[in-house]
């Protein structure tokens, strides 16, 4: 397995299995990805098993932290392990940085939660720690994920402002539990 920079030949695969595997809810219009990764703030990763398309990964970075957008396998490929040799994978490509990430609240009343708390489960598994952080993002309940011990939502903030522009403080909004 390895993982690579998406190139325009990959963009078929990686926008349908996006479209796929996020509600629209959680999804940022991917012109706004493409804009931000010509602009060097965004990276577009392809996970590969022998040279074929089997997922990828959406990450921003800012000068002392990564975000884990967006990460998905394709549903053939899911349940084998790829999602965490992937995982791993990533961690190691931003090794010098903190990695986090957001999902959505598995308790939420109104959804049901059973592919959330997988989720959760799976990142918690593979090295993620739960951080106490909870944000409203595009007015949806999300949770901070982070390789990071004691990680703080006042580091996340200047990625975020630099993802979400100046007023990124109307996408999202730190919560108090």
């Amino acid at each position: 397995m390895d993982i690579c920079t998406a190139g325009s030949l990959d963009k078929n695969f990686i926008l349908d299995l996006y479209q796929r595997a996020f509600p629209e809810n959680v999804r940022k219009p991917f012109s706004l990805i493409e804009r931000k990764s010509a602009m060097g703030e965004m990276e577009i990763l392809l996970i590969r098993e022998e040279r074929r398309p089997i997922g990828f990964a959406i990450v921003a970075f800012s000068e002392k932290l990564v975000l884990l957008d967006y990460f998905a396998i394709s549903e053939r490929w899911r349940g084998q392990g790829y999602g965490a040799a992937a995982l791993e994978l990533i961690r190691e490509l931003y090794s010098s940085y903190p990695l986090f990430l957001e999902i959505e609240k598995p308790e939420q009343k109104d959804l049901p939660d059973t592919l959330r708390q997988r989720r959760k489960s799976f990142y918690l598994r593979n090295g993620m720690l739960e951080t106490g952080i909870e944000v409203e993002l595009y007015g949806v309940c999300m949770e901070l994920l982070s390789s990071k011990a004691n990680l703080t939502f006042e580091e996340c903030e200047p990625l975020y402002r630099s993802l979400l522009g100046p007023n990124y403080r109307n996408v999202i909004r730190l919560r108090t539990v």
